[in-house]
This record gives C-alpha cells, sequence and structure tokens, in this order.
C-alpha cells in the first residue's frame, strides 16, 4: 500500500481531508513529462479529479476540484497584468478548488488558481490513479531521505 500524502508530505484542502489520504489504488497509469501532463489535463473538460501539486515554494498539496474558467476576472490577460491562466506556451492550467481562504488559495480568486503542469505530481479521476514523471521522482526522493 502507497500513501502518496504521507510520503509527499501533502497538506489537504477541506475536501481533500474528507476523503482521507490518497492511497494508490489497483488502477496506476504514468504519464511523462510537463507538456504531456499540460494535454492531459487540459482535456478533462469540467470532469472533478483530485491532484497532489508542488508548489513553487516546495510545499505539497492535496486539492480536488476541476478546472478553472477563462477569461475570468481572476484572469491575467482578462485584468492586463499577465498570462492567462492557461497558457500552453507556460504550460499553466486554471484551477477551481471550490475552497476558498488561505489554506488552499492563497490569491484573490475564489478558489482559483493557476498550475503549473511540472508541479502536478499525481491525479486521481474516476478511479484511476496517474503518476507523472515528476510524481514518481518526488516518491524517490522522499523514500530515499
Amino acid at each position: 500500500m502507497v500513501n502518496l500524502s504521507n510520503i509527499l508530505g501533502a497538506r489537504k484542502d477541506a475536501h481533500a481531508r474528507k476523503l482521507g489520504d490518497l492511497i494508490l489504488g489497483s488502477k496506476v497509469v504514468r504519464i511523462g513529462d510537463a507538456r504531456e501532463v499540460f494535454n492531459f489535463v487540459s482535456n478533462l473538460d469540467s470532469r472533478f479529479f483530485r491532484i497532489l501539486y508542488r508548489c513553487k515554494d516546495g510545499k505539497v498539496r492535496d486539492m480536488t476540484g476541476r478546472q478553472g474558467v477563462y477569461n475570468s476576472r481572476q484572469d491575467g490577460m482578462v485584468q492586463g497584468i499577465g498570462h492567462s491562466m492557461r497558457n500552453a506556451d507556460k504550460m499553466t492550467l486554471s484551477f477551481w478548488t471550490d475552497c476558498q481562504g488561505g489554506k488552499v488559495n492563497t490569491g484573490s480568486g475564489s478558489g482559483y488558481r493557476t498550475l503549473r503542469a511540472e508541479g502536478i505530481l499525481a491525479l486521481r479521476i474516476q478511479g484511476t490513479d496517474i503518476l507523472t514523471d515528476a510524481g514518481i521522482e518526488a516518491m524517490r526522493c522522499a523514500v530515499s531521505e
């Protein structure tokens, strides 16, 4: 039994706390680099999923949500202060957590945050667990410490 939440030291949002630790199930799929992750998540449309994500500060978050909206008030392009949350060149994705406040969403958007594809370590979608190359490497590093 592989408990990803514990191995990676993930901090759970309110919804993930109710679900308990993310323990790898019997259906595990591997996807590769950040480009493959970006393309995969981009094609999830509005399906809800659970995600383990490494933030720029190194902390791992365990969140549930779905892809966020585009061209919203929170979007940098709409505000004229930056790129859009979903950006294929920068490999960033819009994510809606449904958990507002400082625990997961540290920005001003109502549950929205921008995810870097390279920071996505694992996903659970409709009973299937997906490990990314970055997630496998993070597990290796955590186990060897």
